[in-house]
């Protein structure tokens, strides 16, 4: 069984016109034999009869979303702008038509932007196509294109809550850093013996530069602990409040 299914999936056409007819007829044949399975079921056919008919429905499933698969790759080359405007201006080359845009080519090719759309999301996750054919060969199942797109989903909000919980992770950390550089910026002031002498000593090792520049920087240090004092005295008023 699985020498057919590897062989049917080579034999898949390479023109995208070619694999949306297979798709199309391909799936109302699929239809057409699961419906002869219920039916061999529902009458008790012999099991051989019964086997032969689920083998051909897995290898045609299987032929069916590696086709579509094709088509999401094809698809996803197409730009959604529309091509030249001929009837606009006439182009230099006279020879160029009018191109179409993605969505003519998904219309003329028999599909609507929905099934574009999970043909690309097929062919963005062929990892998770490749694990439901080889689960539905495993449990001796038909794959579908609804087991793959389940699975897509899941994989999406576990990667999304994923992110959300490190982007929450980063923000504790941010706030335990700022909480630490502000302790740190505010109370360091308080380990140091504020006098005259320990002021002198301090000016005395400045450079030049630094001398130049500091009655600058301290007017600025004074505006932040301003800063901080009002910020500080406006949330205290609020507790008072509540």
């Amino acid at each position: 069984m699985k020498e057919g299914i590897i062989l049917q999936t080579q034999n898949l056409p390479n023109k995208i016109e070619d694999l949306a007819k297979f798709v199309l007829v391909g799936r109302e044949k699929l239809v057409s034999v699961r419906a002869e399975i219920r039916a061999i079921n529902k009458l008790e056919l012999a099991e051989e009869v019964r086997e032969q008919k689920k083998e051909e429905a897995q290898m045609l499933a299987e032929a069916l979303i590696d086709a579509e698969v094709r088509i999401g790759d094809l698809l996803k080359t197409i730009p959604k702008a529309q091509g030249i405007r001929t009837d606009i201006r006439k182009p230099i080359d006279t020879s160029v038509e009018k191109l179409e845009t993605k969505k003519q080519t998904i219309e003329r090719l028999g599909f609507n932007q929905k099934q574009a759309e999970r043909f690309e999301t097929l062919a963005s996750n062929k990892d998770i196509v490749e694990q439901v054919k080889a689960e539905a060969r495993e449990n001796e199942d038909i794959p579908t294109r609804s087991r793959v797109l389940q699975l897509v989903k899941e994989k999406t909000k576990e990667e999304k809550d994923s992110e959300y919980l490190k982007e929450q992770f980063r923000e504790i950390e941010r706030i335990k850093g700022t909480e630490i550089r502000m302790n740190e910026a505010i109370f360091k002031i308080l380990t140091v013996e504020v006098n005259e002498e320990n002021i002198q000593i301090w000016i005395d090792g400045l450079d030049d530069y630094k001398k130049e520049s500091l009655l600058n920087e301290l007017d600025e240090i004074i505006d932040k602990y301003k800063f901080i004092k009002k910020m500080w005295l406006e949330n205290n008023q609020i507790r008072r409040i509540k």
